[in-house]
C-alpha cells in the first residue's frame, strides 16, 4: 500500500482562512492533479469515491474550490469514473467532501 496525502475539507468559520485553506488546495492540487475524492452524493443516496483529476485532460482548464453562500464546501473536478454527458463534458462538483487522497508512488 502507498502512501497518501489527506486533504481535510472542513470548514471554517473565519473567511480569511476559508480562502488561505482553498489556495492551499489548488496548490496541492496542481502539484498532484490526480486525486481520489469522497464524498456523500444525493444522487446515489450514499457516500461515493470517485478517481478525479484537477486539470481537465489535454487542456489547461482547472477545477475549482470555494465556500457557497450558505456556507458548503464546493469542490468542481473533473471525474474520470463519469460517463460523459452528450457534450462530452464530465466535470463534477462534490458539496462538503469528506476528504482528498493521492496515493503517491
Amino acid at each position: 500500500m502507498g502512501l497518501y496525502y489527506i486533504i481535510p475539507l472542513m470548514i471554517n468559520t473565519n473567511k480569511s482562512e476559508e480562502s488561505m485553506k482553498a489556495e492551499k488546495v489548488e496548490q496541492l492540487l496542481n502539484e498532484y492533479p490526480q486525486f481520489v475524492i469522497s464524498y456523500f452524493a444525493k444522487k446515489h443516496g450514499k457516500i461515493i469515491n470517485r478517481q478525479g483529476t484537477w486539470t481537465k485532460p489535454n487542456t489547461d482548464t482547472q477545477g475549482k474550490h470555494f465556500v457557497s453562500k450558505e456556507g458548503k464546501d464546493i469542490f468542481i473536478y473533473w471525474d474520470l469514473n463519469a460517463e460523459p454527458n452528450d457534450n462530452g463534458n464530465k466535470w463534477r462538483h462534490a458539496t462538503n467532501p469528506i476528504n482528498i487522497t493521492r496515493e503517491v508512488a
